[in-house]
């Protein structure tokens, strides 16, 4: 066999194993993306029933529009796993772009679930106790601080805050500075009642930051996103979500615009997707990422939730309406009961944003909802009951149904 010819069968047979190479990766991509993309046909609800998509998508798209919701992006869990997300309306309302499955949202005080899981993966690692009073893990003393020099007109009860207080808002720190004189002081003893406190989350996060030398947006994406392959998430802005991403509309179908926040927080700053937040959910369902001790406080009641609402005037108003339910508060999220067994939740409020999620850990059900609309809180018990047949989320204490 001549040398042209020898080396023709070499380079043949090269390029017939770089084929096959090929071949094998195209047929493992379309392998990952059928069984990725799969959705179920049927969603299990809390009845124990079974609901077409098909069907839910037109009584879905019904109470959409009937509320004028601008885009509803969601994700079920069954069995402790997402089997099926879906998105309806609109991203951007001008231009009649579509909402999709990928289109990143703003996350409001979901983060604050997140953020708590953080912190109680830090907790596991050795880092921080949950009952070391948080002055000592400040460098300098907290008058120091110009942002929080307020919380040193009380030294004393300061000083009693700890981690617990904090991630079940009884530290006694005011949900917004803004409300209160544009100051962060004390509006109760830390640890003698329920008040719903971003200042608090807001505070925990600047503490874990200044103590591990790392921005929150660093330890999530290392802590949680990364591991769970939450892919579209971030506690901070990226130049990425530029390419997918939904503006926000007011009730009168204004529009709001889009956050965009640079700087991490405990308590709001997270931009994400349904399905992204449904990985973390079912995470926490499946037991996964915390101790056993870590995941029994996280999700064991902290303190009773007392009040008439949960925000606003009413807020300081007492109640025995929600007794029945066992309403209180975890480690970073909300806690009730029903004759579905226990359950989690959280909202996220932002100006225009409107989300909510809700677990049912002994059903191995959840949804997680994420609109772009100020309507939403009017229609959620319908979409909520429309999805899982939820009618036990506390929505009248959220003011969902004031309206």
């Amino acid at each position: 066999m001549s040398l042209y010819a020898i080396g023709f069968s070499r380079r043949f047979s090269k390029k017939k194993r770089n084929m096959k190479k090929l071949i094998l990766l195209i047929a493992c991509s379309l392998i990952f993306t059928v069984s990725d993309a799969q959705q179920a046909k049927k969603i299990k609800q809390l009845n124990g029933r079974s609901i077409p998509t098909a069907v839910l998508i037109a009584r879905l798209n019904h109470i959409l529009d009937s509320a004028k919701v601008t885009g509803l992006q969601l994700a079920i869990i069954n069995h402790n796993k997402t089997v099926w997300s879906h998105s309806f309306g609109l991203k951007d309302v001008e231009r009649q772009v579509p909402l999709n499955d990928s289109t990143v949202m703003y996350a409001a005080s979901l983060t604050k679930v997140v953020f708590s899981y953080l912190f109680l993966r830090l907790v596991d690692q050795g880092g921080f106790d949950l009952d070391k009073p948080i002055h000592s893990y400040l460098k300098l003393p907290i008058a120091e601080y110009p942002k929080w020099k307020d919380l040193a007109e009380d030294t004393a009860a300061f000083n009693k805050i700890t981690p617990r207080m904090i991630l079940s808002h009884s530290s006694g720190m005011p949900v917004l500075r803004s409300i209160y004189q544009n100051s962060p002081r004390l509006i109760a003893k830390p640890g003698e009642k329920f008040y719903y406190s971003n200042e608090g989350m807001n505070l925990l996060g600047f503490i874990v930051e200044e103590y591990t030398g790392k921005g929150l947006n660093v330890l999530a994406k290392e802590e949680v996103f990364t591991p769970l392959q939450m892919k579209y998430t971030s506690m901070i802005w990226e130049p990425e979500f530029e390419k997918n991403f939904s503006f926000a509309y007011f009730k009168d179908g204004k529009k709001y615009g889009s956050e965009r926040r640079s700087s991490s927080r405990g308590a709001g700053s997270m931009t994400t997707t349904a399905s992204d937040y449904a990985r973390f959910i079912a995470n926490l369902m499946n037991k996964k990422g915390l101790s056993k001790r870590c995941y029994e406080e996280m999700l064991s009641p902290q303190i009773r939730v007392l009040s008439q609402r949960g925000f606003g005037p009413k807020k300081d108003s007492l109640t025995t309406d929600n007794d029945q339910m066992n309403l209180s508060w975890g480690l970073g999220t909300g806690l009730f009961k029903s004759i579905q067994g226990p359950a989690f939740f959280h909202t996220g409020q932002g100006e225009a944003n409107q989300n909510y999620f809700v677990a049912f850990p002994n059903k191995g059900i959840s949804v997680v909802l994420l609109s772009n609309s100020e309507n939403f809180d009017g229609v959620s018990n319908a979409i909520l009951e429309a999805c899982i047949a939820d009618r036990y989320s506390p929505l009248a204490w959220l003011g969902h149904l004031d309206h």
